[in-house]
């Protein structure tokens, strides 16, 4: 019997099948580490997006609305302002500005029976 049958010749000599075997085994061990590693790279980018789109803080938020006013004698643009400006906002004449330029005034003179649309903030 040959001493070299079962064994594959190779450039450095002869491998036995029990070599190549563990060399595609390892080989496969290999990719599987390498395909789980990429998976759980994978998952945790997933994870991290997903819990990074919480909010850590419960913040009431403020929406803006509209609606149509009907003016009565005596009311001013700084009184209907009053009315409707949320306690957080602190500049009314900007907000008469936009009261203004949404109803298309040139100044702040209104009249009885005028109709305004105005922001509130609910």
């Amino acid at each position: 019997m040959n001493r070299n049958q079962g064994k594959k010749e190779t450039a450095y000599g002869y491998k036995s099948k029990s070599g190549i075997r563990r060399k595609k085994r390892q080989k496969r061990q290999l990719l599987a580490a390498f395909f789980t590693f990429c998976m759980i790279v994978i998952i945790s980018f997933a994870v991290c997006g997903f819990s990074s789109n919480a909010k850590t803080e419960t913040e009431d938020e403020v929406c803006k609305y509209y609606k149509s006013v009907m003016i009565e004698k005596g009311d001013t643009l700084w009184s209907i302002a009053s009315q409707n400006m949320n306690s957080g906002d602190n500049d009314i004449s900007s907000y008469i500005e936009e009261v203004m330029r949404m109803n298309g005034l040139q100044d702040d003179r209104i009249t009885e029976g005028m109709y305004l649309v105005i922001p509130y903030f609910f």
